[in-house]
């Protein structure tokens, strides 16, 4: 009994992996990645160039927050609609 029991949940299992659609998920655009190490080094106006981007969310976590023209820009980002959360450690 037991063996026909698990016979049917494999045969199961696998009409079901046969026959159910297979999910794809599309990506328009792939992520890329930028790496920036100090003010000097262009993070402040690619920080800001993002922020004039975002559309529809802004979140911030930091330990330490000095920069008025990134202040400026997460202001601009919220006049305009765009939801901005700030978590500062």
């Amino acid at each position: 009994m037991k063996q026909i029991i698990a016979l049917l949940v494999i045969l199961t299992v696998n009409l079901w992996m046969v026959l159910s659609p297979s999910i794809t998920l599309t990506q328009e655009k792939p992520p890329t990645w930028e790496v920036y190490f100090s003010s000097k080094g262009g993070c402040t106006d690619t920080i800001i160039r993002e922020l004039n981007y975002a559309k529809s969310t802004v979140l911030v976590q930091t330990y330490s927050f000095t920069s008025a023209p990134i202040a400026k820009a997460l202001l601009n980002a919220h006049k305009r609609g765009t939801k901005v959360e700030v978590i500062l450690v």
